[in-house]
């Protein structure tokens, strides 16, 4: 393993310990004692300054490699030597090309940091903490196949090093999913360092295959949703997760999950969804107007006149649910429909509520999972069927008809007068006669 940075001799350029501060080339006893691992060391240019006696400049160097402080050495002394250009001309930085440095950049890039305005992506916590893991998991693979992490740059990336690197991923008996979404991270941070930073390189990652993903379309059953509403509850509802155990009951958490499943709407518009957002006609709620968050964060919409929103109507199911929460007492109010007394820190509801639904859908004991999203999938089903049109009040990729000339509004309130439902009331009846039943049954053994 080198010890110290690639050098071969040019008078002025020198291999500097920021440790010892001494130049680790020198003939001096400090740099021939000198120890410090190679990440101390740096490249140091001396440059005469021209009619000056023996007046310096000195720098030390960007570059981690021989080549790239060689020429940042020659720009260095141009400068030195000439400094009218330097006034007129600001030398332009030396890129690093080493793979730790390059994926904290990108990672700040997802963050929004020193982006222009224009150029912000708004992206999700959840999204850039995923995509982070993704490019630290890379990172790992190197380092087991014998890099060095420190000194690994971009061109030692080829298209072997991708290959056992796919091949790594396939041994570890991966969904097709998480196998695409690993090698599409790799092409988008690929992607920001040509597009973004200009890095004259080739996207590496464009050559692999993903693999086939069947469609995620599964979708809630009524007897699912009903069977999950019986078993929620706060016996026995603590979850060992690593060494902690969590108490997975929330007394909003039914109320939560019947209005995912009564409006369709994602779990960050669920948390954010206020009183004063119902609207009525003749004394009655008839939608929702509630923001399209995901949309508007996509199109950097932050003022409210510009916002995108989806109305989603008050049908009966929804209805019952919303006077039982204390719809009356509520109108106009400003207060969440959900958990109104946590007003900071959301998204750990939203997380929250995820987890809440997978570790309670694990008591019905059925022989497939389902997941709090897919009541989403069931909404927009059961929406498309009841409409009977090429248009959906979820999505906003509609068409250029239904973007400019259909009032949403409008079949929103129709969607209502018409009695939509999610989950058929017939479902609802056969539980009751059930519950009457085993209630007529108990009263005759007594």
């Amino acid at each position: 393993m080198r010890k110290t940075l690639e050098y071969q001799k040019i008078n002025g350029l020198f291999v500097f310990c920021n440790k010892c501060r001494s130049d680790v080339n020198g003939k001096s006893k400090t740099a021939k004692s000198c120890n410090h691992p190679i990440e101390s060391q740096s490249y140091k240019a001396i440059v005469r300054i021209p009619n000056s006696g023996y007046d310096r400049k000195t720098k030390i160097l960007i570059a981690r490699n021989f080549e790239d402080a060689v020429l940042e050495f020659v720009d260095f002394k141009k400068q030195v030597k000439n400094p009218f250009i330097n006034s007129l001309k600001t030398a332009k930085p030396v890129k690093t090309n080493l793979l730790i440095e390059l994926i904290p950049k990108y990672i700040d890039f997802m963050n929004d940091e020193k982006v222009p305005h224009h150029m912000k992506k708004h992206l999700t916590k959840s999204h850039i903490k995923t995509t982070t893991v993704f490019l630290q998991d890379f990172a790992k693979f190197l380092k087991t196949k014998g890099f060095n992490l420190k000194t690994t740059e971009l061109k030692v990336i080829s298209d072997s090093v991708v290959g056992k690197y796919c091949e790594y991923l396939e041994t570890k008996d991966y969904s097709n999913y998480t196998y695409n979404a690993k090698i599409k991270v790799m092409r988008t941070f690929y992607n920001y360092l040509i597009e973004k930073e200009d890095y004259e390189i080739k996207n590496v990652w464009k050559k692999v295959k993903l693999k086939s993903e069947k469609g995620t379309d599964e979708s809630i059953s009524s007897e699912d949703f009903y069977g999950l509403l019986e078993v929620i509850n706060e016996t026995d509802s603590f979850d060992q997760i690593g060494k902690t155990r969590r108490n997975m009951y929330k007394p909003w958490i039914i109320d939560l999950i019947k209005l995912k499943a009564f409006t369709g709407r994602r779990n960050a518009e669920l948390f954010a969804m206020r009183w004063n957002m119902i609207n009525f006609e003749d004394g009655k709620p008839v939608f929702i107007q509630s923001p399209n968050i995901k949309i508007n964060r996509q199109q950097n919409n932050f003022d409210e006149k510009d916002f995108q929103f989806a109305f989603v109507p008050v049908a009966e199911e929804l209805s019952e649910l919303l006077d039982d929460l204390g719809l009356m007492k509520n109108i106009g109010s400003s207060d969440y429909i959900i958990a109104p007394d946590v007003l900071s820190n959301r998204k750990y509801l939203e997380d929250f509520a995820s987890k809440s639904f997978t570790f309670f859908f694990k008591r019905l004991k059925r022989s497939y999972s389902r997941q709090l999203k897919h009541f989403r999938k069931t909404y927009i089903t059961q929406e498309d069927s009841f409409i009977n049109r090429r248009i959906s009040m979820q999505h906003s990729n509609y068409q250029t008809t239904s973007k400019h000339y259909i009032d949403r509004k409008e079949i929103a309130k129709d969607m209502v007068k018409q009695g939509f439902r999610v989950f058929p009331k017939t479902c609802i009846d056969s539980e009751l006669m059930k519950m009457e039943r085993f209630e007529e049954q108990f009263a005759g053994d007594n």
